[in-house]
């Protein structure tokens, strides 16, 4: 699977990662106030959401919580606790916002003489997403470079029948570029703050 890159410009896509970033912001303070109330030491989130599913306690286990597992305690059924995780409120699936925003399709489907099938493109849970390197940018996005995926099934004899029109790798407010270009950008942002550092 091969993904596309975009810097993020201008417009939707520009709207879309500051509502991203600001949502991640205030689902992390949610977390770190709840995290502290309940008295855990550790916490995990939801892949998707980012809300605490489980946490570690330093001390003995709390009352209102399973046994500790392989990844924490769970609040038991029908306690506050149980209530309180329940209300938490998390951020969108970035994917399913990306997607969504620009009508990527996150599947294909595909049929040839004796054979058609339908397969998901990108990584689970992860076909999409963000890219930043502070609250100020320089941003990013990336989706499946879905032409390269209808173009790998085509080479294998299929007739793509979903999605129904070719998909356009052209993003509204954004510059496609290659991997290396985004890992560069990456790699003078560390430096900068090491050399910042080193200053201080």
């Amino acid at each position: 699977m091969s993904n596309a890159i975009y810097m993020i410009e201008s417009g939707k896509a520009l709207d879309l990662v500051k509502h991203r970033i600001s949502e991640v912001k205030r689902v992390r303070q949610q977390n770190i106030e709840l995290a502290k109330e309940l008295g855990a030491e550790r916490y995990r989130v939801h892949i998707e959401s980012g809300v605490i599913t489980t946490v570690e306690f330093a001390d003995e286990k709390h009352p209102q919580f399973t046994k500790p597992g392989k990844y924490g305690s769970a609040p038991k059924k029908g306690t506050e606790w149980a209530k309180r995780f329940s209300e938490q409120k998390g951020h969108e699936s970035e994917s399913a916002v990306i997607a969504e925003a620009f009508d990527v399709p996150l599947r294909i489907s595909y049929e040839g003489e004796n054979f058609s099938g339908s397969r998901c493109i990108g990584y689970m849970l992860r076909e999409c997403g963000f890219l930043y390197l502070s609250d100020d940018g320089p941003y990013a996005l990336w989706i499946p470079d879905v032409a390269a995926e209808v173009a790998a099934e085509e080479g294998r004899g299929g007739t793509i029948t979903w999605p129904e029109q070719p998909f356009s790798m052209e993003l509204e407010g954004c510059r496609r570029v290659e991997k290396e270009e985004w890992d560069i950008l990456v790699a003078q942002h560390k430096l900068d703050k090491k050399r910042a550092a080193q200053a201080a």
